[in-house]
């Protein structure tokens, strides 16, 4: 039995960072912007794996935990990067989907110098994972990680086998998730969510609120449906709603190279204390201090803490 099996999307992550990107304000956002059909120097530049499925099954195992992964990729370079990850942190790759004629998911990642980034995404062999992928029959973990996926059989299979099971899910839903609960062609049964994990901006798409807005931000509301709602705001912190009550939690402060991979970090260090049945505010302070580690470095899992790390974590910026 694992301590852990995580489902969703596997990419190669391909960083781009420069002191030369244009950062331009325009009707409320910043846009990154550079000349057409010019070339340009970047001060640094990266290659590694992500995807959140990869990215918590490797947080886990480097914190001791026994991981697999199932996720899908292409025959290709980019998912051989991505099995070398996995099988040297020691993640259990007996259900990833490797198709002859996919191609791996990438991603080419422009950094800012506030580490901020723009992200070029092709979904690609990451799409294609079904829900008969996985072996339901055989299958035994004390939790699933569901990440966007992309597939409502897969989806609802996952909430469904982990009700019927009873094994504690944590569920951090994509865009293409939300848009379809939002307009209501997918009505997933969050009651079988034990945490989910979604950002300001997706709360607001769940919740029908401009969260964007500090007042909304500020104001009384909760997810209702999963047992623990966590709602992530970068550097600002965030909140977590508990039976119909929302608190605020606090960022560590550190100096950030870049944020890919912070809430993959984030959800994993949660969920290594709901494992160890720490409160849940000191699963939070575990997510927080993983989250800090990965900022700091460039990719995704690079900053990943060990178990003794977690236990002696750094002072945070003063």
């Amino acid at each position: 039995m694992f301590d852990i099996v995580t489902i969703g999307g596997a990419t190669l992550d391909i960083f781009f960072q420069s002191s030369q990107f244009k950062l331009i304000e325009k009707d409320g956002s910043t846009a990154l912007c550079e000349v057409y059909n010019e070339k340009l120097d970047v001060e640094h530049a990266e290659i590694s794996s992500g995807g959140a499925a990869t990215n918590v099954a490797v947080a886990l195992a480097k914190l001791g935990f026994s991981s697999s992964c199932i996720t899908e990729i292409g025959d290709d370079v980019a998912g051989q990067t991505v099995m070398k990850d996995l099988t040297d942190a020691k993640v259990d790759v007996s259900q990833v989907v490797k198709v002859s004629g996919e191609h791996t998911a990438i991603s080419a990642l422009l950094i800012s110098q506030d580490g901020a980034r723009t992200a070029l995404v092709y979904r690609g062999a990451s799409r294609m994972l079904e829900g008969t992928d996985v072996r339901w029959d055989t299958l035994q973990t004390k939790w699933i990680h569901l990440s966007s996926v992309g597939n409502a059989e897969l989806m609802t299979n996952t909430l469904t086998w982990c009700k019927e099971h009873q094994v504690p899910l944590s569920w951090n839903p994509g865009n293409w998730e939300l848009e379809r609960i939002k307009s209501g062609e997918l009505k997933p049964d969050l009651s079988a969510v034990r945490v989910l994990f979604i950002n300001r901006k997706e709360a607001g798409m769940v919740l029908g609120k401009d969260l964007t807005q500090e007042s909304d931000w500020k104001s009384e509301w909760c997810i209702v449906g999963p047992h623990i709602s966590i709602v992530t705001d970068g550097k600002n912190g965030g909140k977590y709603c508990v039976d119909g009550k929302c608190s605020e939690y606090s960022a560590k402060e550190v100096k950030v190279v870049q944020e890919t991979g912070a809430g993959d970090a984030f959800a994993s260090g949660c969920i290594a204390g709901l494992l160890k049945e720490k409160t849940l505010v000191e699963a939070i302070e575990m997510g927080k201090e993983e989250a800090a580690a990965v900022v700091q470095q460039m990719g995704a899992k690079k900053g990943l803490l060990s178990s003794i790390d977690l236990a002696n974590p750094t002072p945070p910026l003063l």
